[in-house]
């Protein structure tokens, strides 16, 4: 008698437990997250100096400037060069503590404006001395993020993997090699049209496309912040707010891929609960562009 191993196996994880089981290993295999949970404070903890100067503030570039408040005192990292905030006239004590860590996001401010990372696909925002794009730089940086890093074509893989393989979706595409090259040449098409949705409309509202890093020191607010941000970011001001653009372009680029995918029913429903499945699978790519300084000094030994 033959028995079938299928019926033996067990069952999927909800989409959702999957997802944040990601996110929560990607924030723990995090270049020092053990050493900061395990041991005293120490250089990946919040400076007590700075905190008991300036606890937790909330300057121009935090989330309680509109209407969005945050928890657990999270605080933004301040755009002095649209809003005059203080970062940029610190005292020396504090400008060379910054400057002694290799370690700090800080460290990215030195990069071009338009510099994407190879991994994420993302740029990065200046912490300091904060000023919106200009045209040509958003067009650069839509070329780079759309097509001309790995970013693009590493999101379609991970989509493809967790959403639609392991749930046979759509099911007229099977489950082979050949089925699974469909569903990420599908995905592929979504990462096209959400950049390409994303970009004119964040100009048009004067939404910043790169990603803000905090300035925190602490593990779980850096963490925390990565997730509070792949909902908002900076406008031309330099104020937090929603980042319309983003989201806007996850729904609209999930609603035209109806117009080719195979049994889909009910299209307001698959784009509602497909888009939001892949922002939740945003937060663990925040994660990591917001400890890259770490991992990069970890994985190239750069200084």
């Amino acid at each position: 008698m033959e028995i079938d191993r299928h019926s033996l196996s067990r069952p999927h994880e909800p989409r959702s437990r999957l997802i944040l089981r990601l996110a929560a290993v990607l924030v723990l295999l995090t270049p020092g997250s053990m050493r900061a949970l395990e041991g005293p404070p120490n250089s990946w903890t919040a400076d007590p100096n700075l905190l008991a100067r300036q606890p937790f503030s909330t300057g121009q570039g935090s989330l309680t400037d509109g209407h969005f408040g945050v928890p657990f005192g999270l605080s933004l990292p301040q755009a002095t060069g649209a809003s005059g905030g203080d970062d940029a006239q610190a005292p020396g004590t504090d400008e060379a503590s910054r400057a002694s860590s290799s370690a700090s996001p800080a460290a990215e401010d030195q990069q071009p404006r338009t510099d994407v990372n190879p991994l994420t696909g993302m740029a990065v925002a200046p912490q300091s001395n904060y000023t919106p794009l200009r045209l040509d730089e958003r067009w650069k940086l839509y070329l780079k993020m759309t097509y001309a890093s790995a970013g693009p074509y590493f999101s379609p893989l991970v989509n493809a993997l967790a959403l639609d393989q392991p749930e046979d979706s759509p099911r007229q595409w099977g489950r082979g090699f050949a089925g699974f090259g469909r569903r990420l040449a599908s995905r592929a098409g979504n990462a096209v049209l959400q950049g390409s949705f994303q970009a004119p409309l964040a100009a048009i509202l004067h939404e910043d496309v790169r990603y803000i890093p905090t300035s925190q020191r602490s593990i779980p607010r850096r963490a925390l912040h990565a997730v509070v941000y792949s909902f908002l970011t900076y406008n031309d001001q330099g104020h937090s707010t929603l980042n319309i653009a983003n989201l806007a372009a996850f729904y609209a680029s999930t609603a035209l891929t109806t117009t080719w995918l195979p049994g889909v029913g009910n299209a307001a429903k698959y784009t509602f609960t497909n888009a939001s499945q892949q922002i939740a699978l945003s937060f663990p790519l925040n994660v990591v562009q917001e400890f890259w300084p770490e991992i990069r000094q970890r994985l190239f030994r750069s200084p």
